[in-house]
Formats: C-alpha cells, structure tokens, sequence
C-alpha cells in the first residue's frame, strides 16, 4: 500500500522537496545536512536562527486523523483506498 500511495502522491506532485524520511534517497540525514546548510548560510548573514525539533516517529497518533482523511480526500483518495486508511487509522487509535 505504501508504494501505491506514494506513486499516486509523486504522481500528483503533491510531496514538496524538503519532505524526507519515507522517500526514496531522502533520508532524515540528508534533512539535517540541509538544516545545518540553511543555519550556516543565515548565520553568514548575521540573521537570528531559532530551531524547534519534533519528534514525531508514530506521526499517526499525532495528526488529525479527521484533517487528514479530508486532505486525502481532496487529492482524490476515495472508494476503496480510503476506507483502507480510515480502517487503519481506526486500529491504531
């Protein structure tokens, strides 16, 4: 399921290039290096930097599971995909 949603997300172009992690050669890695590239860059400058780290290893007892079903459902994730997810969203909770 995870390469259907993903293909489907790639194809609508929906995913920025900053989201990493789950992507393919986008690791949480190449995330920090590119935070410590940002920081440096603003620091040359003399700009102020304020950094605020989430941990969010099980994102899905985060979010709202109602404000992502609508997203998803805005990008056309319907019928039988959706009540896939909304099935295991329900287990997780």
């Amino acid at each position: 399921m995870y390469h259907i949603l993903l293909s489907f997300l790639k194809k609508l172009n929906i995913l920025a290039n900053e989201q990493n992690g789950f992507r393919d050669n986008k690791s949480t890695e190449a995330a920090c290096h590119s935070s410590i590239d940002n920081i440096e860059q603003a620091l040359d400058k003399n700009l102020h930097v304020v950094g605020i780290f989430l941990d969010l290893t099980e994102a899905r007892d985060v979010v709202n599971h109602d404000i992502l079903l609508f997203k998803l459902e805005s990008y056309v994730v319907r019928g039988i995909l959706n009540s896939w997810i909304i099935s295991y969203l329900l287990q997780c909770t």
